[in-house]
Order: structure tokens, then sequence, then C-alpha cells
């Protein structure tokens, strides 16, 4: 019997989800838009309904594809707008991706995309990249910026691709291909610089390994595209880069040679890990596994040269018995002084963050 419900239950839920595409199809077909530009930072909806320029978050908009049409990076964008606390439309601090969305979007000259999304059939809302038809309105509401600006911000965004992608053929890793592996270091810390390949394999950058390996507590690093290191490359012997952001976000790199540098710095060693005692860790007698009540023990990771509190259960008898909780030492110190024994679990979001908890109370069996 409830088989016959949930397939009845089934069948219904799969009638009205065609129902409502059919309705949305139809207004697409007749050019009738279906908006939501409410939920867009910079646009709000009239008296009579009609979308129109908040004008408290529109001046950002122009403010935003001004600086981009001016060479600066989504990045500095990002960090101009947190500074003057500037929230977006959902109250969250920016982050790159969400500038690059916003300089990209064509509702801020005017015009409107129908069907830029659409649900597919294991009914995930997805970007329409061809599966079903879509239709570009031109001049559908009021703009927030001209399509002159619009088109100028798009350039410098393009133009920044370029840059990054331009002498990034990625190829077989011989010094006859990269005459400068394993002869670049850097400036900061003295440690070499790796590969690294990213954007589906298709460019490639140089970064820190100091700071790969140890955090950027120890060393903030650099990261230099091949393409820009290709074009500088005319040296013989090792070399140490540095990178001095601009303003704008823009990187300028130099070079300096191994003697000149070896006079004025020394290689950085990361610091001396305390030996495992009450002194060096308070706390080390109260921290337990929320999931089974077996003490966290402490942990050295030979790589990363960093302390980690482990589940002793977990690590003597298994993840059958436990599948154990791991916590950077650096976030319990975080939590100030622990004066009684705190039970600590480790939970991932929904964009895979170690989220970290605890309490005073102990789980039962």
């Amino acid at each position: 019997m409830l088989t016959i419900l949930a397939a009845f239950a089934q069948a219904e839920s799969e009638s009205g989800s065609v129902g409502a595409k059919m309705v949305y199809q139809r207004k697409y077909e007749a050019g009738i838009p279906v908006q939501y530009l409410e939920r867009s930072f910079g646009f709000k909806k009239d008296e009579r309904g009609v979308y129109i320029a908040d004008e408290e978050e529109a001046v950002w908009v122009r403010k935003i594809y001004e600086m981009a049409a001016d060479g600066y990076t989504p990045a500095a964008i990002k960090r101009y707008l947190n500074e003057n606390g500037v929230k977006t439309v959902g109250g969250a601090e920016w982050i790159d991706s969400t500038v690059f969305r916003l300089i990209e979007n064509e509702i801020y000259k005017g015009d409107y995309i129908m069907h830029k999304h659409f649900v597919n059939e294991e009914r995930k809302l997805v970007r329409n990249r061809g599966e079903v038809d879509a239709w570009y309105i031109e001049d559908d509401h009021e703009a927030i910026v001209s399509p002159e600006l619009w088109q100028k911000a798009q350039d410098a965004i393009e133009a920044k691709r370029n840059y990054l992608a331009k002498g990034s053929v990625i190829e077989e890793f011989t010094e006859d291909n990269y005459p400068y592996m394993n002869r670049i270091f850097c400036a900061k810390c003295g440690h070499p610089l790796y590969k690294r390949i990213y954007s589906n394999g298709n460019r490639l950058n140089w970064g820190c390994s100091g700071t790969k390996r140890y955090g950027k507590s120890f060393c903030e690093g650099i990261n230099i595209p091949d393409g820009v290191l290709r074009k500088a490359w005319h040296f013989d012997g090792n070399m140490y880069i540095d990178e001095k952001p601009s303003v704008k976000g823009t990187k300028e790199f130099t070079y300096l040679k191994e003697s000149s540098w070896k006079r004025r710095h020394k290689k950085k060693v990361p610091e001396a890990i305390p030996e495992n005692t009450e002194e060096a860790y308070p706390y080390r007698k109260k921290i337990f596994c929320e999931l089974c009540g077996s003490r966290l023990v402490r942990h050295v990771n030979p790589k990363s040269h960093k302390v980690i509190w482990i589940c002793n259960g977990a690590k003597r008898k298994g993840v059958a018995f436990c599948r154990g909780t791991r916590i950077p030492d650096s976030v319990i110190r975080g939590w100030g002084e622990i004066k009684k024994d705190i039970y600590i679990q480790r939970k991932d979001d929904k964009n895979g963050k170690k989220r970290y908890s605890y309490t005073s109370k102990k789980p039962t069996a």
C-alpha cells in the first residue's frame, strides 16, 4: 500500500513539475520575462512592481564596474568592498567569484537573458549551455551602468584571462621545456617554487613550496604565471623571485641572483614544535572525541610540521571502532582557556569547509 501511495505521489510531483515548466516555456516564447532581479545586488521593485535601481547599492555597482574597467582585479575590488563594509544581497562579505559574476552579468546594462538556467532531469538548477532555448532581451529594464562601461569591464577581465593563459602550454616537465625548473625560489622564505596546474589542467603557475608545506603564517608566498616567467627568463643560475601587488591587484615580479639573496637573507625554517607537556599544551588531558569518548592525542604532521589532535580510539582500534576526530592545535588554542573536559567533533559544511564544535556532555555508549 505504501509503495502504491509513493508511486502516486511521485507521479503527481512529476506532473506538477511538467506543468510548471510549460507555463514558463509559454512565457518565454511570448517574450514575457520571468525575472527575479530583486535577488540581485543593486535592484528593487517600485510601487508599480517595476524593477528599478536601488541607489544605495547601485552606487557600489557603478564603482565595481569603474574599478574593473580601470584594471582592478576582482580580488582587489573584493577587498575594497569588504573594507568599506559593503555586504552582498545575502548579507555576506564579498569573495572573488561574487565580484566576477556581478561584472559579467548583463542585467546591469539593462539587458536580460531568459532561461539562462534550467532544471535538468535530476531536478538540479544548472547553467544553460545550449541544452534548451534561451532568449536575449535588450533594454529590458532600467540600466545601472552604460553599455560602454559594461563592455570596458568585460574587455579588462578578458585581458586578465589572456594574460594568465599566455604561454601556459603544459608540456612534459623536463629542463628542455622548462629551463628554469629546479632553479627558481621564493624570495620571501628561500624555499623552491613548485608547479601548480589549475583551471582543469589548462594553466600553469609556480608557487612557493614553503607556503604549501607550512601555511601562510610561515610565508605569504608567491604565484607567478608560467607565461610571465618564461618571457622574463634569461638568467644563468638560481633566481629568487618576489612579487609586489599593486593597488589594482596586478602583480609585478622582481628577480634576484642567488648570491645577492644569500648575502641579505637566510632560508626560513619552521619554528621548533614544543615538547608534549602540560606547560606547552595545558588542555591536552581535557580534550576528547565526541563520537566515542576517547582522549585526543597529539600528532605531528612530518610534512606540514603542524600539530593536530586525533582520536586515540580510532588510532588504536581503527575506523571500525570510531571514524575519529581530527582537529588542528591552532583551532583549540583559538578557543581560549579550557577549564573542564570537552568533547570535540568535526562537521563539514555544504561547501566542504571544516567546522569544529565541542560540548561538555560525555557521549553515551
